[in-house]
């Protein structure tokens, strides 16, 4: 039997710092730059992340980021902004989410205005929290899922160090309610442990 783990006790930096992107837990001053490019990616994000809809007004990002803050602190979801480092510009969101202790395992999610994409700041966001997982969240394994139909998405989690493990067809619906496929990844603590060792 392993020891019950208690996440609301670890110690977790609310700040990760790559070589171009900087990821942060999110706080109250964070809401206008996290409305603005939610604003700029609408059309971008609504075909694979249906919560775009409902986020639609800067006191809705308010709301959202103090709802983020009482979930970090009791390490129930782990989301974070994603900034570059050279300008500050807020470049889109990540995060650990459908965190299950009894393993643990949590699963990465991600999405980046459209004028920030192909220059690599997700792949290097990835890495980022997928440390932050292994080495503070004492995470086992950390999956990541997207749309079959989304490409760009499915294209980071290999150049990551992640492995394909299933297609599962019909899994859910789309923005326009048809039937989609989902795209499974996943790294093993054993995965982490050889890519870093």
């Amino acid at each position: 039997m392993t020891e019950k783990l208690k996440p609301i006790l670890f110690d977790v930096p609310s700040e990760l710092i790559g070589e171009r992107v900087v990821l942060r837990a999110f706080r109250d001053e964070h809401a206008p730059d996290l409305w603005n490019a939610v604003e700029a990616s609408r059309a971008h994000l609504k075909p694979w992340m249906p919560w775009v809809n409902d986020h639609n007004s800067l006191e809705f990002s308010r709301e959202y980021v103090r709802r983020m803050q009482a979930k970090w602190i009791l390490r129930e979801d782990l989301p974070m902004g994603i900034w570059r480092k050279g300008d500050g510009q807020f470049l889109g969101a990540t995060g650990l989410h459908r965190m299950d202790w009894s393993v643990p395992s949590m699963e990465i999610g991600y999405w980046l205005r459209p004028d920030a994409r192909g220059n690599g700041y997700v792949t290097e966001a990835v890495k980022l929290i997928t440390q932050f997982a292994f080495t503070h969240m004492r995470a086992e394994r950390v999956t990541i899922c997207c749309s079959s139909k989304n490409l760009r998405s499915a294209g980071v989690p290999p150049r990551a160090g992640y492995v394909h493990e299933a297609t599962m067809r019909h899994e859910r619906r789309d923005a326009d309610g048809n039937l989609d496929d989902t795209e499974r990844f996943a790294m093993s603590r054993a995965d982490f442990d050889k890519l870093h060792g």
